[in-house]
């Protein structure tokens, strides 16, 4: 019986913890009276199914099928036992003839078969097993492949050695034999022995794991890939949240200084790693995106120098409107020894050159040279100097270089030198200049340009080629070659370049102004060609970069430089796709590509291939961030600001679905371009999409007067409402409008004006907001910086610190948004209780400064008249010298045996118990936890009697009369303002003197300006600003031992580490006590515990004078917190060891702990995993990562888990 329990044990796996009123399998088994597999398998399996799910919630259906199989098992087991052993089964008594016999016909008496010779049943030997099966299969295959190694079949074949080199070693067991393995292990186990045995033969490889290696590996473009971070990735999905996510989540700071500042998101590392983990890209994968280029825009030759060289033209900077134009050349440049003239500033001064003194360098040795620099167009005229400001016009406006006439020959190859043009624009040559786009030049005196092994290496390591002398790059020009190294399909090249099918279109309803925007002139032709849109004014701007040159450094063309080549790609420099012929056959290849270029098609190619963004959305993205920097990327480089808008747009396209191309437009404009055929421009998306008027919206570059009422404007205004979604109204579009004239000085039909609007008007509708409500609380939490950024859309530069930009004020927005929710507060009503001090100056649209909410509203008339009945109770309420006489007390006194009359009321006006018209002056005394006005007054009473020469007992009797007098006098005062303040804002008398005292005043002042014949200002601003703080205090149920607790002690709330603005109150209070509410009000415990907690956390001075003691206070806060969060004090401990005091010891930091907790919670991980994954930065080791990444990986299996189990 023992052994059929045991079977029936074994059928299934012993039950997880069992719920209640059911029993696990073996006692199931007992009820159901089975006692053997046979009383399982002599039911139909959906019969024993129905009847097992009566008592238990094991696997029914696995038990039938064990027990079937063991059944099987032991009938096939006892039939080899009759038929294969000699000894006599006596199942029954025989009679006749067989009963003579002791023992019958048996198979082995019959045949004495030797059963030693042979293999047991299930043996791995034996011949009918898979085994043997499967050896002959190998040896069949391994004649296979020497037949055709003989005979030259197909040598191409992957053979079995290379395909699963581990067959030959692998020793024959029942555990190999048996033991299934899933096929990505055995592939794993088979790249990992090769690639560990690659690596030992590589002796810059030694010593290296497999990870380490794929992780600093760039070449396929599948690399470099992080282990580890891909674990990050994976463990973290879903609704989980990810890296960077989490800094954002547990950020030490929150966004309610109330001024403009980006240390939200801060934990161990600043924000900009925050921003970066967003991105989602391992740190090796963002390195290969911002390393600094080691190429320059441009190399010239010594050919290109005598001839002269003419760089291509700057019509994509600025395509849609006309400008002037002119180079200047930077001081401070190492290579630079003089510009003649000085070239830092336009000019209109007349010249025809400027002559560059340089200095060539080869290491350490030095050749100086002179070149001729000047400002031209692509059919060479005399020249102007290269910083002369050109008016706009439809000629191309180019640079030109040529060495001067002395140009040395040095007797070592090798001598270069480089330096920086930028292009810019201004009004006129005395105008501050616009910098638009900076190109370098590398010029050397050898008659070819020889590549630095840097950048040999470069080739080698990103493209996978060797790069020589004798074997120059320009095989990646080859579109066979460059697809065969980049991994891309021709479609794909087309889309990279914006070539082909995929040329660019421009929205008719958005025509250029620039006077070239028609094509270019060519020699000994009337009709213009290559008309705008290029691919280097969308969709492949980033790759073509700053431009390339027509010298001799890469001519990649087959055709001719001649003055007509010359000129078509001066004007449109952008890469293409040209078919050249080669004998017979014909070919394409890439065409104006560079050495810069190369560098910027490999970085594409592998943004687009991790982010899965289509070329030209994503080259909008990332240029649109380039473009809002400003000046401070004018190579248009990639860098950390662009991986931050990246990891902003894809923490936002997560939680909002933004497109990518929209959020491109909240950084710089909106795009009137498309790629395709197929394709609508974003700009027509918006505006254009529902024919509702007669004719589109035109973007002709016109004014706007919003005060006209002229039928083009008002056409115009209700177009762009119609796109934005707005309404014609003062608190609507002409809330944005105001916005962005303040912004742009001027409104305009153009791409600036419209995408200003548009910004500002895609984020209310990104967080679900109308514009007056996202102004406003952009307002709220900075002012008018914050408002100022919605309608610009730049980005700070890198090196700037502790400004927010439009990423940083859309994370806080985010956060403010959700904070609200949550709350169950909206915009209006956070507005009214931050009072008017948290107003905003916002411009009208005369230009003229007004406060949003600078004055309160009037008051109602019946609250006009409780205030003046406040003033009428007030007077009453006063002590007069009446009452004092009334209470009989003696009215003289002996002074050196002269009598004196005693004024006792003017005594207690000059110990300032009272004031001349009766009001206490101890009711503006500080607030103390418990209010005890009876200890005052006896102290003060008892200095006014200390002086007077009256006996101990009249002196008691006169203090006891003026105590109660008093006392009287200091109820009455303040049930007048609990009555108030009850009537009017429901506020329980209890926490009238707490929420005064919060609200920065007292009893006494506001009975004070109460005391004036007139309802004065000053009493109702009093009033008003108690009332709001009376409103939070009741809408955040706070009792009042907890308002006074914080207000007493104020760091105990922790509102102090977010100072900003003097809003009344401050929007860290109202954030901090409104965490403080939803904390109690979430939980079990007494208040009392809670409130006990902070002075359990904040012992006195006394308690923390040396390490032991402070260690104890840290370890009894710790705990008691624990009890409170219902949490380990373990993970606690682990938080607060990096706080100040390794404890919270305010509602800030308990506020902090909650939120790891809830972070904890919602990823799984543990307090340790999650500081080390909002501690990983650009910096960090791989084995930083690999600690998280497996962190990350058993919390997503125990998950799972849990998840399996119900």
């Amino acid at each position: 019986m023992a052994d059929n329990h045991t079977l029936l044990n074994a059928l299934v796996k012993p039950d997880e913890p069992l719920k209640k009123g059911r029993s696990d399998f073996a006692t199931a088994m007992q009820k159901m009276g089975f006692t053997s597999v046979f009383d399982i398998v002599r039911l139909p399996k959906a019969a024993f199914v129905r009847q097992l799910a009566e008592f238990t919630d094991a696997n029914a259906e696995l038990a039938y099928d064990n027990a079937m199989g063991y059944a099987a098992l032991i009938s096939r087991l006892y039939r080899e036992y009759q038929t294969s052993t000699g000894k006599f089964q006596q199942l029954s008594q025989h009679s006749g003839i067989r009963a003579l016999v002791p023992q019958g016909p048996t198979f082995q008496n019959l045949f004495n078969e030797s059963w030693y010779a042979f293999c047991k049943v299930g043996a791995l030997v034996a011949i009918d097993m898979m085994i043997a099966y499967l050896i002959s299969l190998r040896l069949f295959l391994l004649q296979l492949e020497a037949t055709s190694e003989a005979t030259g079949i197909d040598p191409k074949r992957i053979l079995m050695d290379m395909r699963r080199p581990d067959l030959k070693d692998l020793l024959i067991t029942h555990e190999s034999t048996f033991t299934p393995r899933p096929m990505l292990q055995l592939v794993t186990e088979i790249l990992e022995d090769r690639l560990g045995a690659f690596l030992k033969a590589n002796p810059n490889d030694k010593g290296k794991s497999a990870h380490e290696a794929v992780a600093e590996r760039r070449y396929p473009f599948e690399l470099p890939y992080n282990f580890y971070h891909h674990q990050c990735q994976l463990g973290l999905a879903d609704k989980k949240p990810r890296l960077g996510e989490l800094n954002y989540r547990i950020s030490l700071l929150l966004p309610i200084k109330q001024q403009s500042s980006n240390d939200y998101g801060e934990v161990q590392t600043p924000v900009l790693q925050a921003q970066r983990l967003l991105c989602g890209l391992s740190m090796e994968q963002q390195k290969v995106l911002i390393d600094p280029s080691l190429f320059s825009n441009f190399y010239l030759t010594r050919d290109d120098l005598i001839k002269g060289w003419g760089s291509p033209g700057s019509t994509h900077l600025r395509p849609h409107t006309t400008q002037k134009t002119c180079y200047l050349l930077p001081s401070g440049q190492d290579d630079v020894v003089t510009v003649n003239p000085e070239a830092i500033a336009p000019t209109d001064t007349a010249g025809s050159k400027t002559v560059l003194s340089l200095i060539f360098r080869k290491g350490t040795q030095t050749q100086p040279a002179s070149v001729d620099i000047s400002s031209n167009t692509p059919v060479p005229l005399a020249g102007w100097l290269i910083n002369c400001l050109h008016n706009a016009s439809a000629d191309t406006i180019i640079s030109c270089l040529k060495g001067a006439a002395s140009l040395p020959t040095p007797t070592e190859q090798g001598y270069t030198a480089s330096f920086d043009l930028v292009t810019a624009t201004a009004t006129a040559a005395d105008a501050e200049p616009v910098r638009l786009a900076r190109q370098r030049f590398t010029l050397t005196l050898d008659e070819h340009y020889t590549l630095t092994p840097a950048q040999m290496d470069f080739f080698r390591e990103s493209y996978g080629i060797e790069v020589s002398e004798s074997s120059p790059p320009w095989q990646l020009t080859r579109l066979t070659d460059f697809m065969a190294h980049t991994d891309l399909n021709a479609e794909q090249v087309e889309m990279l370049l914006c070539r082909q099918t995929r040329a660019v279109r421009l929205s008719p309803n958005c025509p250029s102004k620039s006077l070239q925007h028609g094509g270019v002139t060519l020699p000994e032709s009337a009709e213009k060609v290559l008309p705008f849109p290029h691919p280097n004014q969308y969709g492949a701007c980033y790759v073509n970069g700053t431009g390339t040159g027509t010298g001799a450094d890469f001519n990649d063309s087959e055709e001719e430089s001649d003055a007509e080549w010359i000129i078509r790609h001066q004007f449109d420099n952008a890469m293409g796709l040209e078919q050249i012929t080669l004998g017979d056959s014909k070919q394409w290849r890439l065409s104006k590509t560079s050495l810069d270029r190369l560098d910027r098609l490999q970085r594409m190619i592998r943004l687009q291939r991790w982010l899965q963004i289509p070329f030209a959305k994503l080259d909008t993205l990332i240029m649109s961030a380039i473009r809002a920097e400003g000046e401070d990327n004018l190579a248009m480089e990639l860098n950390e600001n662009t991986l931050r808008a990246v990891g902003v747009y894809r923490y936002l396209n997560r939680r909002h679905g933004i497109e990518p191309e929209e959020f491109a437009a909240l950084m710089h404009d909106l795009s009137p371009y498309a790629s395709g055929k197929d394709e609508v421009p974003l700009f027509d998306q918006v505006f254009n999409r529902v024919q509702m008027f007669d004719t589109p919206l035109i973007l002709d570059q016109e004014s706007i007067d919003l005060n006209a009422i002229d039928i083009d404007t008002q056409k115009t205004v209700l177009q762009l409402c119609a796109g934005l979604g707005v309404q014609p109204t003062e608190d609507s579009f002409l809330l944005i409008a105001t916005q962005t004239k303040n912004y742009l000085t001027e409104l305009k039909r153009d791409l600036p004006t419209v995408s200003s609007l548009y910004r500002q008007a895609r984020i209310a509708r990104l967080f679900g907001c109308s514009v007056a409500d996202l102004l406003t609380l952009a307002g709220l939490l900075a002012g008018s910086d914050y408002k100022t950024i919605l309608a610009s859309g730049r980005l700070r530069t890198q090196a700037t610190t502790g400004k927010a930009d439009i990423l940083d004020v859309l994370m806080q927005l985010d956060w403010a948004v959700d904070w609200l929710k949550d709350s169950q507060q909206t915009v209006t009503q956070l507005q009214q209780r931050l009072g008017p001090d948290a107003s905003v100056l916002v411009d009208d649209l005369n230009g003229n400064r007004q406060a949003q909410v600078a004055e309160p509203p009037p008051l109602p008339d019946d609250l006009r008249e409780r205030l003046s009945k406040l003033q009428e109770d007030t007077r009453r309420s006063m002590v007069t010298e009446a009452q004092v006489a009334a209470l009989g007390l003696p009215l003289r006194k002996d002074v050196k045996n002269r009598p004196q009359d005693i004024q006792w009321f003017r005594l207690l006006v000059s110990h300032n118990l009272i004031t001349e018209e009766g009001l206490l002056k101890g009711l503006d005394r500080e607030l103390t936890l418990v209010d005890e006005p009876i200890t005052w007054l006896q102290e003060g009473i008892a200095n006014v009697l200390q002086d007077q020469d009256l006996e101990q007992a009249v002196k008691d009797t006169c203090a006891e009369k003026l105590t109660e007098l008093l006392l009287g006098a200091h109820d009455r005062q303040v049930q007048l303002l609990e009555g108030l303040f009850q009537q009017t804002a429901k506020l329980a008398p209890d926490r009238c003197r707490a929420v005064i005292h919060w609200a920065y005043s007292s009893v006494y002042r506001i009975l004070l300006s109460a005391l004036n014949d007139t309802l004065t200002r000053a009493l109702i601003e009093h009033y008003q600003r108690v009332s709001r703080h009376a409103e939070i205090v009741v809408q955040l149920r706070l009792s009042n031992s907890a308002l006074r607790l914080f207000v007493v002690n104020p760091t105990w709330l922790g509102g102090s580490q977010h100072e900003g603005s003097g809003s009344e109150p401050r929007l860290s209070d109202l954030y901090l006590l409104e965490r403080f509410s939803h904390w109690f009000h979430s939980q079990s415990q007494s208040e009392d515990s809670v409130l006990s907690y902070f002075s359990c956390a904040n012992p006195a001075k006394a308690q923390l004078k040396n390490k032991t003691l402070r260690k104890l206070a840290s370890e009894t806060a710790n705990a008691a917190l624990a009890r409170l969060l219902e949490w380990s004090e373990t993970e606690v401990t682990t938080l607060t060891s990096i706080l100040p005091g390794e404890r919270a010891s305010s509602m800030a930091q308990v506020d902090w702990v909650r939120r790891c907790q809830a972070s904890c919670q919602a990823s799984g991980l543990s307090t340790e995993a999650l500081l080390q994954a909002t501690g990983l930065r650009d910096t960090s080791e791989l084995k930083h990562w690999k600690t998280v990444g497996e962190q990350v990986m058993a919390a997503h299996s125990a998950s799972d888990s849990t998840l399996a189990n119900g």
